[in-house]
């Protein structure tokens, strides 16, 4: 049940990523979507949506037809999502703060001091109710698109801990890795709790979405070609997209035309190109058996997710690995990295593998592929135990433990 608190405390929220971003959600951008639909329909008179001006530095009022503009799906479905929407251009009043508010910011905070300037506007008033995805970049910060984000979160994730009243973390790895790191800093005095809300997946329900005529067409010519197996992820270096490919070509070097389809879904991220360009000349991709879906909505990946023989998720290391709950829901067997908060995605209910050993991985795959009834089993075991999360528990929960 929600805590009942008084109609005058506000939650401002900042809703400055989601501004920002005008495509199709993904990650970050996906949370704080659904956190925000959340909020708006459990606390409806509480909402205080705000932007940061980067150019002055001020905290503005996303007023209720800009917020309801930035809620949309239209929003996220631009046809030039580069261009500055004419709703971001009108003049904003400025955001006065409250001693009684919560100030609920979920973003990519650590690129613009975004606990300091919380602070500046609330003084001793500790009001931050901060985020914590994963410590990635302070862990294995190869794995970033440059040498700024360790300062950044090394930065952020100390005053996180002298500013914040609470920080909301997806996973207890997450936390855990939080807790360890503010030991090592040698961070003194009251630390903010820690609440672990753990994410939802994409709704399961008795039957799946209608598809537009074009995703009709899109699911038709996918299924028609055989069985595949799916790996959901921005292409970049951490997800691990390489060792799929050394799977593959051995695969398709075997099976020739028996070999089934490795289906990439998922944007083109940092420090991908030669993995991409590599991809591109495959003689498996040539022959259809490596494919790259980019820009791919809801409805259509739910009907993917359906239809596929198994998922895979390889990353070097997660914070949560929304695409491993996602499999999960649909019953689905999704092959993950042995670290991490992996094993929490999944519910410990798929197999699991070091990202670097390779043979293990290779005969996890073959298994999979040309034993039905062990990958039946699995699936049973996911069916039976795999507890499907909502949005709308996320959503509970969140206000519950936070707010």
């Amino acid at each position: 049940m929600v805590k009942q608190v008084t109609s005058k405390q506000r939650i401002v929220v900042n809703v400055t990523a989601s501004a920002d971003w005008r495509r199709r959600p993904v990650g970050i951008i996906r949370v704080e979507r659904e956190l925000v639909k959340q909020l708006r329909r459990l606390h409806p008179t509480r909402i205080e949506p705000v932007l940061l001006d980067r150019q002055s530095g001020e905290w503005k009022l996303a007023g209720a037809p800009l917020f309801d503009e930035i809620c949309s799906d239209e929003w996220v479905l631009a046809d030039n999502p580069d261009e500055v929407p004419q709703a971001l251009k009108k003049p904003l009043a400025p955001f006065k703060p409250s001693p009684t508010d919560k100030f609920v910011t979920v973003g990519s905070d650590w690129s613009f001091d975004i606990p300091d300037r919380v602070m500046r506007l609330y003084g001793q008033h500790k009001a931050l109710v901060a985020a914590l995805y994963d410590l990635i970049p302070l862990l294995f910060p190869e794995f970033t698109p440059g040498p700024e984000f360790f300062d950044q979160f090394h930065r952020h994730y100390r005053d996180v801990a002298k500013y914040a009243q609470s920080v909301f973390s997806i996973s207890e790895h997450s936390k855990q890795d939080l807790l360890e790191f503010w030991q090592r800093a040698g961070l003194s005095g009251p630390l903010p709790r820690v609440e672990v809300v753990p994410l939802a997946g994409l709704p399961r329900k008795a039957a799946l979405p209608q598809l537009s005529a074009a995703e009709r067409a899109q699911l038709h010519s996918l299924c028609h070609a055989g069985e595949y197996v799916m790996l959901v992820s921005t292409l970049e270096p951490r997800k691990n997209h390489q060792l799929m490919l050394d799977i593959w070509r051995q695969l398709h070097l075997e099976r020739g035309a028996r070999c089934p389809r490795l289906i990439f879904v998922g944007m083109r991220g940092w420090g991908a190109e030669n993995m991409i360009q590599q991809m591109g000349q495959m003689n498996a991709t040539r022959d259809g058996k490596i494919e790259w879906l980019q820009g791919v909505g809801d409805d259509l990946l739910m009907h993917l997710y359906a239809n596929a023989l198994f998922a895979v998720l390889p990353s070097h290391y997660e914070g949560w690995g929304l695409a491993a709950t996602e499999a999960a829901s649909f019953g689905k067997v999704c092959v993950t990295s042995n670290n991490s908060a992996l094993s929490e995605a999944t519910g410990g209910l798929s197999p699991s593998h070091h990202p670097l050993d390779l043979p293990a991985w290779e005969r996890e795959i073959r298994r999979l592929i040309d034993e039905p009834e062990y990958r039946q089993g699995l699936e049973t075991r996911i069916v039976n135990g795999f507890v499907q999360r909502t949005w709308d528990d996320f959503g509970r929960e969140f206000s519950t433990k936070l707010l």
